[in-house]
C-alpha cells in the first residue's frame, strides 16, 4: 500500500526540473506551465511532506539535502513512467486510424497501390482516411497536423517537414492531334512559356515544375503567359486538351490512356526534361510517429514506381 505522504508524479517531474534547470521558472516553461502553478504545486508537496524542498532565490533555485534525496530516489520511478507513458501511446496509437493528405497525382495513381501492398503486409486499410488536394495544402496539413502523413510532388523537398523520396515522375506537354505543335513534334522553352496552357490551379506540383524548369533553363518570368485555363483535377486537364483548349502539361502516367487512344500526342521541348520527385513528408522524427502512417510510407517506399 503506498505511503499516504507519498507525491505524485506531476510533483515528482517538477521536482527533477527544478534540480536540472536550475529555476522554477524555467523547470515550469519545459512542463508546459506557468511559473505560478509550478510555484504552487512545489508549495503543495513541501505542505505533504512537512519539509523544505527548495531553497528560492532571485536569480536561481536549487534543492535542499531532502529535496535531492528525494529526486534520487525518485529517478528510477520517473523513468520506468517515462516508459510506460510512451508504451501506452504506442499500443493506443496502434488502433487509431490516421489522416493521410496526397497531391491528385499521388492520390489517383499510386495511393491505392500503397494502401494495397499496406493491407497485404497485414495493416487494416480502414485505418487509413485519406484527403486528395494539392501539394501546398498537403504541406499545410502536415504541418499544421491536420494530416499524420502526406504524400507531395514537386522538384525539392518542401520546407520545415521531415522528406522521404519515393520516386521520380515525368511530365510531357501534350496537345490535340489536330494542333499545329503536332505536326512539329518539338518546340522551344520559349513558345511553351509563352502559350496559354490549361493547367491545374495555383499551388499544384505539376504547374511549379513547369515553372521552375522553365526559368533554370533561362526563360524570364515575365516571359510566361497566364493560363489559358485552370481545372481542379488531371482528367479535366487531360479532356479539356484532347479537346482542343490548349496545350497541357501533366504526368505521363494520368495521360497515358490518352496517349495509346492517340487522343493526345506528346511534343519535345528542346533541351528540356521536366521531371518532379514524389516523396512523402511528416511532422518531425526520424519516422512518422503513428504506427499506421509508418507500415503505409514502408509500403509506399517498397512498391517504388518505375521511373
Amino acid at each position: 500500500m503506498l505511503s499516504p505522504a507519498m507525491p505524485d508524479l506531476r510533483a515528482l517531474e517538477l521536482l527533477e526540473a527544478i534540480a536540472r534547470t536550475g529555476s522554477i521558472t524555467l523547470a515550469a516553461s519545459e512542463l508546459g506551465i506557468t511559473q505560478q502553478a509550478a510555484s504552487l504545486r512545489l508549495r503543495r508537496l513541501e505542505l505533504r511532506l512537512g519539509r523544505q524542498l527548495v531553497i528560492r532565490a532571485a536569480r536561481s533555485s536549487q534543492l535542499t539535502e531532502e529535496g535531492a534525496a528525494i529526486i534520487e530516489r525518485a529517478t528510477p520511478v520517473l523513468a520506468a513512467a517515462a516508459v510506460m507513458d510512451a508504451e501506452l501511446d504506442e499500443i493506443l496509437a496502434g488502433s487509431r486510424a490516421v489522416t493521410v493528405a496526397a497531391s491528385l497525382t499521388i492520390a489517383e495513381y499510386f495511393l491505392p497501390q500503397w494502401i494495397r501492398s499496406y493491407a497485404a503486409s497485414g495493416g487494416d486499410q480502414r485505418a487509413v482516411r485519406s484527403r486528395a488536394t494539392n501539394t501546398r495544402d498537403v504541406v499545410r496539413l502536415v504541418a499544421e497536423s491536420e494530416a499524420d502523413l502526406g504524400f507531395v510532388e514537386g522538384s525539392e523537398p518542401p520546407r520545415g517537414l521531415r522528406y522521404a523520396f519515393l520516386a521520380n515522375d515525368e511530365l510531357a506537354v501534350l496537345v490535340a492531334p489536330d494542333h499545329p505543335w503536332a505536326r512539329r513534334g518539338h518546340i522551344s522553352p520559349w513558345a511553351l512559356a509563352a502559350m496559354p496552357l490549361v493547367t491545374r490551379e495555383e499551388g499544384s506540383g505539376c504547374r511549379d515544375v513547369v515553372m521552375a524548369a522553365l526559368l533554370a533553363h533561362g526563360v524570364e518570368r515575365s516571359a510566361l503567359a497566364a493560363p489559358a485555363l485552370e481545372l481542379p483535377s488531371n482528367t479535366a486537364v487531360l479532356e479539356a486538351a484532347a479537346s482542343g483548349v490548349a496545350p497541357a502539361v501533366i504526368s505521363t502516367r494520368a495521360a497515358e490512356s490518352y496517349l495509346q487512344d492517340r487522343r493526345l500526342m506528346r511534343i519535345r521541348v528542346d533541351h528540356v526534361v521536366f521531371q518532379r520527385q514524389l516523396g512523402a513528408v511528416w511532422k518531425q522524427g526520424a519516422h512518422p510517429s503513428a504506427p499506421v502512417a509508418r507500415a503505409l510510407l514502408q509500403a509506399a517506399a517498397t512498391m517504388r514506381p518505375r521511373s
